[in-house]
């Protein structure tokens, strides 16, 4: 059995707080299927994050850029940056699989033509210390 530890997925969408929400779902969904003890949870853009350097919005402002090069002109209404938190204890090899996982969550067609409708950008992180507290739930 490979090591598991405690390691973090960050997806950053811009997106309506509707669609953000759907895909929180569903990202949800995706790691309830996996079996992988895990916590999920959502980060709006003005939500202060204690120990954060770097706000939200600015940590995906290329995001809001990168709507507006694609819909110029359009208004983009209610979109902000959310970020996808994933804290979960599983082993190096099956973290980036959860990661293309979630990420097809966001965008099932990754050869589709165009940007994606929902932009997104993700991360990941292995802390490298071995934790049990989610192995518990």
């Amino acid at each position: 059995m490979l090591d598991e530890h405690l390691a973090e997925i960050r997806i950053g969408i811009y997106a309506t707080p509707a669609d953000a929400a759907r895909l929180v779902e569903e990202c949800g969904a995706t790691l309830r299927r996996s079996a992988v003890p895990h916590e999920v949870s959502a980060v709006e853009q003005d939500q202060a994050q204690a120990g954060e350097e770097v706000p939200l919005a600015e940590f995906y402002d290329e995001l809001p850029q990168q709507w507006r090069l694609e819909n110029p002109g359009a208004c983009p209404g209610a979109r902000r940056a959310h970020e996808i938190r994933v804290l979960l204890v599983t082993s190096r090899p099956r973290l980036d699989a959860l990661r293309e996982e979630l990420s097809r969550t966001i965008c099932p067609d990754p050869a589709h033509a165009g940007p994606c409708p929902i932009p997104w950008a993700s991360s990941s992180s292995a802390s490298g210390r071995r934790y049990a507290s989610l192995r518990a739930r």
